[in-house]
């Protein structure tokens, strides 16, 4: 019997009259993803390019292969843990042996995957928090530096007994850690060992996407991944046949959760266009190709790749297998950007909500229902979402009022125990139990969800407290703006004013007082113009290819710092470094240096004067 469609709040109140154990049966990682492989064993569980071409011939996994790799994994990993409960590391790029270790790792222990482009002491870090055991990593691999990074990271995390690599492309491996090698001696049949798995256990420790200091290991239930896999499916309506093209990181909860354990949980084949995903060169050239070789139903690519696809002429290719809806895996989906898409494509992207700390989304625009373009949808069954006020230090005052806006704030069988690092845990909560997000938004009167940005992404201006997503898509409406970012630029008198960082089409060109003229003429809040738009070549991106804001708010502040101190002392000139500081968000650098060796204290005084006048935390020296 098919579940009932989700169009609306009402419909999501209806189906939680059934409880959610009736609705489940299925609850840890082994029995969900097994339930999906039931469903046709032969069916294809993955296929995996090297290079983003169509015309490649692919390495095809089955389901029942799928599992075998599976049991094999868990029962190599419970031995090397010494029978017991244990921790496996994981730095490798998108490959089976990824998909084989995210389902299988959590049958036997506990999983910390790691993002492979972190420096070796952050994700020693990460592995010393979460005591780290085994490694499974990529061998020694052309264009790849993660078993060069792994060698630094085993001198630092003294924990890790057992080392495994998988063979990357073109890659070699030391013949006793070969992972293939040694998963192909142990029993494909089944799980070799019995383990009293309870669905409040810790599936993974999960990094969260955090902009300054150590990433938080946040503990990913089975219980709250299983549910996720379930709703997922309510909503979206995933069936045995579709083919997934996502390129999930499987170092992030919504590329563990959404873009692999719900596609295999359903008998959905995921198509993994490379190891790089869509970091590839012609994962974007080649992506409609793809679309039309595999008959792909449902894709979802962050903004920026629809933002770069928007940018190519459509191709002249079969898309009759698509979906006519898709969902991204970013919060941050500009509306331009949306709805550009679906004129060009077809494809309407939906919105979504979500976070680490509640196992991913907590909200979805639903494919049936009315197109809200820059909304994030409504919530999923048996999530519950309110908007609450704070005091200046975040401490809860009072739930906000119908529409609005406030911090956001969760409940539901999603949201995590905690961190692995307790210490943490102070704040994580309101009262009664409800998820501090850290989050900004409000909830419309048909309970649609409106995030308007991370409470330390607010610009405030005078006082003014400006959304940056305004400024974001105004911007991006203009023709020759492909990306488009604002962030706030300290200033004596206002506190904090809006710039913007654009990143260009690839062949378009337009001036900086262009763009920002176009920006003044638009925005439809005087006060949220930008006093500057600054042209970069490359918009920074995280791992999931978001943008990444915190360089961009250092150099706006670097700017600023050295655009006051070039008022100092003749013959003195000062040099500003401006980096994030997980204690005190941002803290500036300055060097004095005299060419005179005069006057000396009246600069430092006059430095010291200067920078007093901003609320940045500074250091000043000399040079010489």
């Amino acid at each position: 019997m098919s579940e009932p469609l989700i169009r609306t709040l009402a419909d999501v109140e209806a189906f939680e009259q059934v409880p959610l154990e009736k609705r489940i049966d299925s609850w840890t990682i082994p029995a969900v993803v097994a339930k999906g492989a039931s469903l046709n064993p032969d069916a294809v569980a993955l296929y995996y390019l090297l290079d983003a071409d169509p015309d490649e011939i692919p390495v095809t996994v089955s389901y029942a292969q799928f599992m075998g790799k599976v049991h094999q994994t868990a029962n190599l990993l419970r031995r090397l843990f010494g029978g017991k409960d244990g921790v496996v590391g994981a730095l490798l790029p998108l490959m089976p042996e990824n998909f084989f270790l995210v389902a299988g790792a959590p049958a036997a222990g506990i999983l910390c995957p790691a993002n492979w482009a972190m420096n070796a002491a952050q994700i020693a870090g990460i592995f010393n928090a979460a005591k780290v055991e085994v490694l499974v990593t990529l061998g020694p691999s052309p264009g790849f530096d993660i078993w060069e990074t792994s060698c630094e990271v085993l001198k630092l995390v003294p924990g890790i007994r057992h080392v495994l690599q998988v063979r990357g492309p073109n890659g070699t491996v030391d013949t006793g850690k070969d992972f293939t090698a040694q998963i192909s001696r142990e029993s494909a049949d089944g799980f070799a060992f019995e383990r009293d798995l309870r669905p409040e256990d810790t599936a993974i420790y999960c990094p969260t996407g955090g902009t300054t200091g150590l990433p938080k290991l946040a503990k990913l239930s089975h219980r709250g991944i299983a549910y996720k896999c379930h709703g997922f499916q309510w909503i979206l309506g995933y069936l045995p046949g579709d083919v997934y093209l996502g390129g999930p990181s499987l170092f992030h909860s919504g590329g563990i959760v959404y873009g692999a354990l719900t596609t295999l949980s359903n008998g959905v084949t995921d198509l993994i266009v490379s190891p790089q995903g869509f970091r590839a060169p012609k994962s974007r050239e080649n992506f409609w190709r793809l679309v039309e070789r595999y008959r792909v139903t449902e894709i979802a690519v962050p903004p920026t790749m629809m933002a770069a696809l928007n940018s190519l002429p459509r191709p002249n290719v079969d898309l009759s297998s698509l979906k006519k809806y898709s969902n991204t895996g970013s919060t941050g989906l500009p509306a331009a950007t949306a709805r550009a898409f679906e004129d060009k494509f077809g494809v309407r992207v939906l919105g979504n909500y979500g976070l680490t700390e509640n196992t991913t989304s907590a909200a979805l625009s639903p494919r049936g229902g009315e197109p809200r373009f820059g909304a994030s949808g409504i919530r999923l069954p048996y999530t519950q979402i309110k908007t609450v006020v704070v005091s200046r230090d975040g401490t809860y005052v009072r739930d906000a009022g119908d529409g609005e806006p406030g911090v956001i704030a969760l409940k539901g069988p999603g949201v995590i125990s905690g961190y692995v690092d307790e210490s943490l845990n102070e704040r994580l909560f309101f009262p009664d139990g409800w998820l501090n997000t850290g989050d900004l938004g409000r909830i419309d009167s048909d309970g649609y969800f409106w995030v308007t940005g991370r409470s330390k992404d607010l610009i405030i201006r005078g006082g003014n407290n400006l959304d940056p997503r305004i400024i974001d898509e105004t911007l991006l409406q203009h023709p020759a703006v492909e990306l488009a970012s604002a962030v706030a630029k300290p200033d004596t008198y206002a506190g904090e004013v809006p710039v913007a960082y654009v990143q260009l089409k690839q062949g378009a060109k337009a001036s900086a007082e262009e763009i920002k003229a176009f920006a003044r003429a638009n925005i439809p809040e005087r006060g949220a113009a930008p006093v500057d738009i600054y042209i970069i070549d490359k918009m920074p991106l995280t791992g999931v290819a978001k943008i990444f804001k915190p360089p961009l708010r250092c150099d706006a502040a670097q700017r600023a710092f050295a655009s006051a101190l070039a008022s100092l002392s003749s013959g003195v000139a000062a040099s500003v470094e401006v980096v994030d500081d997980p204690t005190c968000g941002m803290r500036a650098r300055i060097m004095l240096r005299s060419s005179t060796g005069s006057r000396i204290a009246e600069a430092e005084t006059r430095a010291k004067a200067i920078m007093d006048a901003y609320t940045t935390v500074y250091e000043l020296a000399w040079q010489g």
